[in-house]
């Protein structure tokens, strides 16, 4: 394999392997945890948030680089969506394979190593653990020899993330997870749920063809959205149930968030009709993804302005 021309044509190419849209998704569900604790803790820490995200955000940029490595033989730059698919700059450049990898590596190095750093600094050993968690299942993913989503745990593993990046951001203010957070996660890891499997569905034929067991390749596209429905409606459900929680600040107006859920709940309602032809699955995909993205930045700005007003 030949080794690659460094010049601006490669460094835009590097980066557009790297996916950075989703990037803003995982710092606005960091970003929320870090808001609720400040609400339940009173601790702000401007150094620590930043710190915080400094080692989340290059764990989470390695999982588009180990994905498309790992992916190669099954992603297909003609059938991918602005949103699933592999960015498709491996099949164009395959003469950045091994930087892809190497890179990937290096992130994920990057991203431990200023763990223990936090770790040692705060005496906050709870960094440490969710890095290292969360660097593993982006990395077995799609790497061998768990391939997680090959043998039908992909989902399981992105649902987790829901917890992961949350508590980074909440972790970094609270000294640590504790209560609050893993209820409040749950709804998360429910979207997140909702998240992959959007994801997944115009990626289906690839999949199946490249032996990836997701949730559409063993369901097909309508259980899989009906599943996608189920997990949204349980999402707002248990939001607004945590209004009930007596572990929260009661600035914090739990039926609100419920209400703001549905951005995310009416969308994958709207996903179960269409004509089922790869355009319409596709503007669906992206319709959900759209309304995921919205809730994020609705949440944080609720939680946020709880947070500023006396």
């Amino acid at each position: 394999m030949k080794n690659p021309a460094w010049n601006t044509e490669t460094i835009r190419e590097i980066i557009r392997l790297g996916r950075l849209p989703f990037l803003g998704a995982g710092f606005i569900l960091y970003a929320t945890g870090a808001v609720l604790a400040a609400i339940e803790t009173g601790h702000i820490s401007a150094e620590q948030f930043i710190a915080g995200y400094l080692i989340v955000m290059p764990a989470h940029l390695s999982v588009s680089y180990s994905n498309d490595y790992y992916d190669f033989d099954l992603d297909r730059p003609d059938s991918s969506t602005k949103y699933s698919g592999g960015s498709g700059t491996l099949q164009r450049h395959p003469e950045l394979r091994n930087f892809a990898w190497r890179f990937a590596v290096f992130l994920i190095a990057t991203s431990i190593t200023l763990s223990i750093i936090y770790t040692i600094t705060f005496r906050n050993p709870s960094v440490l653990l969710l890095t290292v968690s969360g660097s593993l299942l982006g990395w077995f993913y799609s790497a061998p020899p768990l391939r997680l989503s090959y043998r039908g745990l992909g989902e399981l593993a992105t649902a987790i993330t829901g917890f992961i990046f949350p508590a980074m951001g909440y972790s970094v203010m609270a000294g640590g997870p504790d209560i609050r957070i893993l209820l409040f996660s749950v709804p998360i890891m429910l979207l997140q749920l909702v998240f992959i499997i959007n994801v997944e569905i115009p990626d289906l034929r690839e999949d199946l063809l490249g032996g990836k067991m997701t949730l559409p390749v063993r369901l097909g596209v309508r259980d899989s959205r009906r599943i996608m429905v189920l997990a949204s409606a349980a999402a707002t459900v248990m939001l607004a149930l945590l209004s009930l929680s007596e572990s929260f600040s009661p600035g914090i107006n739990f039926l609100v968030i419920a209400a703001l859920s549905l951005t995310v709940t009416i969308p994958c309602i709207h996903s179960l009709y269409g004509s089922g032809e790869r355009e319409d699955v596709a503007s669906k995909s992206e319709l959900v993804m759209n309304s995921l993205i919205l809730f994020g930045m609705l949440d944080l700005i609720y939680l946020t302005t709880v947070l500023v007003t006396p």
